[in-house]
């Protein structure tokens, strides 16, 4: 008895200590609406064009789509002008017009309780957005509308299967609903389960390598991955100071997913689609990477990381870059930081998943992680500029007219030292019905600020002809080819051999005579038929496409070709000429390229050997190999192997691989002056 009765103390005094906290959280939490939000510049017109019954005649309440249901709209236009009526700085602020609106629209919605097909809207959705209203404007919310209020705010849902960004957002909900209600036990648990999913792990959420996955194997970093840092973060800055704040190992994390993964996949606010999967099909998604407003709370959290934090808002803010090599083994993706660009490349193995397409989003994206690659300065170079795109044309595949779906393949894979790497991929693209296919071996090799693209052994099952697209990006310059004088107009453009093609201080070379084609057209396109739930406008815009083509497949095509940023057409043509490095080797076995300076690169898709620089260089069984200085890397883009033993004129070097696919750290090798050849 005396127990229970110690228990039950406990249990009220942690009870009444949250009670006199629930203020200080909940009005944290309205100064971080009245900090992140903007006031909502057509206000008047949401007042004056609500009708007596509290409805907005421009929404469909009916509308039964799953992705941009219409209702949701009521309930944003609902929060707009709460934080219209409630914001010390709005215009809006306390008028008794838009106090009245507000009431309307709450009556009506109270009234109605509209649902949607989709779980998502009913179980967050519209509880998010109630929450919001609700902490905006308590003080003005009668008992009977509070408790109407709150009711829609409980509709949130823990199921026991909840992972990743769902969980968080619904216990994030829970957790406001617990203290609105003064239900301690429940604010409790829903922080608890907040904080446990703050861990590394291989399921849904964030992974060993600082990529973030979910709905299975999809990388999701500025989608679902967003929803989990950036509510963590304001969660974590709510709750500080009081019972339920956050550990501080969870705080570093969430901190080093930021410095490890989330700044990696991103030119300062620019990410691309290879990110964030079918999301990619809504409006200003690739700017989805933008942390700017969640800073200054981290650094609150963590000021002993000031530094990094505050580089992090220079590189956003447009002054300076990262400088590097990355890759994710867990989401086989590649990012390569420069001064003046970055290149990203997202690959697909059997331990990755292919692209969803789900709730009428992402109705063209297909061939997503199908080895496309983009090249980013400004940011310019792709924003908004998916209704327009060609999807069958993604930069940097390879492909065939009638191309369905990548053939999951186990080589895939990436060695580096943090500096410069390459990654390599086991291609295989098919037809809808299997009938038809081409397949290669691809590479991407990263260093001297160049991206050199090799592939090998194309072939054609069914398929005479195919293509390879090194870029297809906005057209909104000059466009120079093989001379600074040939200046393209718009149209289709032919070369029996295309020797360098430059537009917007990029340079796309090849290394190999090949045949080639650019693109250049004013294209008009709809949201809608990429992303049914996005209405908007039709997106006029110019499309530059440079191709490289490919006849004869049953030989086994081979070529290769360089991608670099360059300031003026005239050093581009010298770097064409002149690009810094030479091909060893691309064939079936292997793919390798050596760089002025000596720096070896090498992917081996079986056991052998080559020579280079009068060295002899064998390996007994598939790796990739990078040689820089006197220290050699090396990595299993198969996953399977422990080790690897390789042998450079005649010395033998036994390299124990880490697994997972990443790259061993450096092993000291010597080379000498070669075994002469």
């Amino acid at each position: 008895m005396k127990k229970i009765t110690t228990v039950l103390l406990a249990f009220l005094f942690i009870a009444q200590g949250l009670y006199a906290q629930s203020d200080t959280i909940l009005n944290r939490y309205r100064q971080y609406l009245f900090a992140t939000l903007k006031v909502n510049g057509n206000v008047d017109e949401l007042v004056t064009s609500l009708n007596a019954n509290g409805q907005w005649s421009d929404i469909d309440y009916q509308d039964q789509e799953r992705g941009g249901w219409k209702p949701l709209i009521h309930m944003k236009r609902l929060r707009d002008l709460a934080l219209a009526y409630s914001y010390p700085g709005s215009p809006f602020f306390q008028e008794a017009r838009v106090r009245q609106s507000i009431n309307m629209a709450l009556d009506h919605w109270l009234l109605h309780r509209y649902k949607c097909p989709n779980w998502w809207h009913n179980e967050i959705g519209v509880p998010q957005q109630m929450r919001d209203v609700i902490i905006l404007f308590r003080p003005e919310l009668t008992s009977k509308r509070m408790e109407g209020a709150l009711e829609v705010l409980a509709q949130y849902q823990i199921h026991p299967n909840t992972t990743g960004a769902n969980l968080t957002w619904t216990a994030d909900l829970g957790l406001h609903y617990g203290l609105l209600t003064n239900d301690a036990a429940l604010a409790q648990r829903c922080r608890d389960l907040i904080v446990h999913e703050i861990e590394i792990n291989t399921a849904d959420g964030v992974q060993p390598d600082y990529s973030f996955h979910q709905h299975d194997k999809r990388l999701q970093m500025y989608q679902y991955g967003a929803a989990f840092l950036l509510e963590n973060i304001r969660l974590a800055w709510e709750l500080r100071n009081t019972s339920l704040a956050f550990p501080k190992d969870k705080l570093t994390l969430l901190t080093d997913f930021l410095v490890k993964g989330w700044q990696w996949m991103t030119r300062g606010i620019n990410t691309v689609p290879g990110t964030m999967d079918r999301s990619a099909s809504r409006i200003d998604a690739l700017h989805s990477a933008d942390v700017r407003p969640l800073l200054p709370y981290l650094i609150d959290l963590v000021p002993e990381r000031e530094n990094e934090l505050t580089v992090i808002a220079q590189h956003q803010n447009g002054n300076g870059a990262l400088n590097g090599f990355a890759y994710y083994p867990y989401s086989d993706f590649t990012a390569y930081q420069q001064k003046d660009f970055s290149f990203f490349l997202k690959t697909i193995s059997t331990r990755t998943l292919a692209t969803e397409s789900i709730n009428s989003e992402n109705l063209k994206g297909h061939l997503l992680n199908s080895g496309d690659a983009y090249m980013i300065h400004d940011g310019k170079e792709y924003f908004n500029l998916m209704p327009v795109w060609n999807w069958e044309y993604l930069p940097g595949i390879t492909s065939f007219k009638g191309a369905d779906r990548m053939v999951r393949k186990p080589f895939v894979g990436s060695v580096g030292n943090g500096k410069q790497g390459f990654t390599s991929m086991d291609y295989l693209l098919e037809s809808k019905d299997r009938s038809r296919s081409i397949s290669a071996k691809k590479s991407w090799f990263c260093y001297d600020n160049k991206v050199i693209c090799l592939v090998a052994d194309l072939r054609g099952k069914g398929v005479d002809t195919a293509y390879t697209v090194m870029d297809q990006s906005r057209w909104n310059n000059k466009v120079c080819v093989n001379t600074s004088r040939n200046i393209l107009a718009e149209g289709n453009h032919s070369f029996a051999e295309l020797k360098w093609v430059y537009h917007r201080n990029f340079l796309y070379a090849p290394l190999t005579r090949v045949a080639g084609e650019v693109q250049l057209h004013s294209v008009t396109g709809e949201w809608t038929t990429i992303n049914a739930s996005e209405v908007a406008p039709p997106v006029n815009e110019k499309l530059f496409m440079p191709l490289l083509l490919h006849e004869s497949l049953s030989g086994g095509a081979a070529f290769g070709y360089l991608m670099t940023y360059s300031k003026s057409d005239a050093a581009a043509k010298r770097l064409a000429k002149k690009p810094g490095c030479s091909i060893i080797r691309n064939d079936s076995l292997c793919q390798s390229v050596l760089f002025d300076d000596g720096t070896l690169m090498a992917a081996f898709y079986q056991k052998g050997s080559f020579d280079f620089n009068k060295h002899r260089l064998t390996v007994n069984k598939p790796c990739l190999i990078m040689i820089v200085g006197n220290k050699l890397y090396a990595s299993d883009p198969q996953q399977i192997n422990n080790g690897v033993e390789i042998e450079i004129d005649g010395k033998k070097y036994s390299i124990e691989l880490p697994g997972h696919g990443f790259t061993t750290k450096g092993v000291a090798v010597n080379l000498g002056s070669g075994k002469g050849m």
